[in-house]
């Protein structure tokens, strides 16, 4: 079928979703639909703003209406976790989950496929040895266990103590406090960096340290996909080889296609969707 098909939706077409706040930016609609027209397969997939507080009410919603599998965006990774009877690996290792399936027999099933995304990027860039993983959420655990996976030692720097962290970190993690000298040292012993705050979606967000610390020698990765990121911009005028959070978005869109739907993803068609051209 023609990428450019399209299908008309009725009474026996599948929903899937993708739930955040907020989730207005996402693409994941945009390749989705694409990909279910080129595949034939009569569903929808649709963005739903939830708020932390309506999240509980949202998954029990979405599962009593026959939804049929959603991905979780920020903030929550970590909560949606909790409503899972199953967590697969890395996913029962840090507790958060980006894509939950509805099975028929009523259980909800869990998947992180930003780890395994990340860790493909990973392994096209040689493994590093170490890294340096900015932000406390679901995305920064999911680049921990990529990294942790990849044989790397961890430096972790958040601007904020999240709860979902754990209070004692795996052995090979360093968490240090947010400041410029904890900077300047976490990224002169990194080899990659990887950005998994929101830092970068407005288009005034800048990290001082960057500018003066970041060099051709690194490697830099940033889970958002802002066009006007200050940081990945910062990043390639200092030289560093940059994957921005598009190429994540895919690795991660390719995998939770293959979960929820049982079908190999179109990954040209899903590429064009992201990447133009």
């Amino acid at each position: 079928m023609s990428e450019n098909a399209n299908l008309e939706i009725n009474g026996a077409s599948q929903v899937f979703a993708i739930i955040g706040d907020p989730v207005s930016h996402s693409l994941s609609p945009v390749f989705w639909n694409r990909a279910f027209a080129f595949c034939g397969i009569d569903a929808v997939y649709v963005p739903l703003r939830v708020c932390r507080a309506d999240l509980a009410d949202a998954i029990t919603g979405l599962k009593a209406l026959g939804v049929r599998g959603i991905n979780v965006t920020s903030p929550h990774k970590h909560a949606a976790a909790l409503f899972c009877d199953t967590l697969y690996s890395p996913a029962d290792v840090i507790k958060a989950v980006n894509c939950l399936k509805f099975c028929e027999d009523g259980r909800i099933e869990g998947w992180n496929t930003d780890t395994t995304g990340c860790l493909r990027i990973l392994e096209r860039l040689g493994r590093p040895q170490t890294g340096l993983v900015m932000g406390s959420g679901g995305a920064a655990a999911a680049a921990c266990q990529a990294l942790l996976l990849s044989g790397a030692r961890v430096f972790q720097i958040a601007r904020s103590s999240s709860d979902s962290i754990d209070s004692e970190p795996p052995y090979n993690i360093k968490r240090l406090a947010w400041n410029e000298k904890n900077l300047e040292h976490a990224i002169e012993e990194s080899d990659i960096i990887i950005n998994a705050t929101p830092l970068g979606w407005h288009k005034d967000d800048f990290v001082a340290e960057f500018k003066e610390f970041l060099s051709k020698s690194k490697f830099y990765v940033d889970f958002n996909y802002a066009p006007e990121s200050r940081l990945v911009a910062t990043a390639r005028q200092n030289g560093c080889s940059v994957i921005d959070g598009r190429e994540l978005l895919l690795e991660q869109g390719l995998e939770s296609f293959r979960l929820l739907t049982g079908q190999t993803a179109p990954e040209q068609v899903i590429r064009k969707c992201i990447f133009g051209g």
